[in-house]
C-alpha cells in the first residue's frame, strides 16, 4: 500500500473514531502513557494512549506506538477497544482488540512497507477509581511481521 493510499486510509479512521466515541459532555477521556518491548523488532517502544468510555464496561482506547528499531523507523496507529471484565476487586482485567496500521520505513525488518493489521490484546490494571491508574499489558499485533508484544502503562483521569 502506497503512503498516499495509507494517509487516506489513516484520514479516514480517525474521522470515522469521532462518530465511535461518546459525545464530549458525558464522556470520561484519560490520557496514559506506555512504554515496553516489541519481540519480533526485539526493540523498546514507547507510546501515548486515550481512554474514551463507551460504555460502563467498553472503553475506546487509540493509541500510538514508536519503536525503537536499529534502522529506520518503526511505528503503529491502534484503534483498540477492550472490555473491562467485573472482578468486584481494586484492579480490573480486560481484553479487546482493534485495526492497526504499522509505518515501516528503511529499518532492516521492514523494507519500507506501511501494513494494516489486527490486535489482540488483554490486561490487568491496578488503582482503579483512582486518578493515577498503572497497569501491564499483553498484546498480539497480527500483520505481515506479526509482533507478541509486551507494555506497562500508567493512565491520568
Amino acid at each position: 500500500m502506497n503512503t498516499k493510499k495509507l494517509g487516506s486510509v489513516a484520514w479516514a479512521l480517525a474521522v470515522a473514531c469521532l462518530f465511535l466515541v461518546p459525545s464530549a459532555s458525558r464522556a470520561e477521556v484519560d490520557f496514559g502513557i506506555r512504554g515496553g518491548l516489541y519481540s519480533d523488532a526485539e526493540a523498546g517502544f514507547i507510546g501515548g494512549e486515550l481512554l474514551w468510555d463507551v460504555t460502563r464496561q467498553w472503553y475506546f482506547n487509540p493509541n500510538l506506538e514508536y519503536v525503537f528499531v536499529d534502522n529506520g523507523d518503526l511505528f503503529t496507529v491502534n484503534l483498540d477497544f477492550h472490555y473491562d471484565f467485573n472482578t468486584g476487586s481494586p484492579f480490573y482485567v480486560w481484553a479487546g482488540g482493534g485495526p492497526a496500521i504499522v509505518f515501516a520505513s528503511a529499518c532492516e525488518r521492514c523494507d519500507d512497507e506501511n501494513d494494516l493489521g489486527l490486535n489482540l490484546l488483554g490486561g490487568v490494571g491496578f488503582g482503579k477509581g483512582q486518578a493515577l491508574r498503572p497497569y501491564i499489558q499483553g498484546k498480539i499485533l497480527l500483520s505481515d511481521e506479526t509482533e507478541a508484544v509486551l507494555a506497562v502503562g500508567i493512565r491520568f483521569h
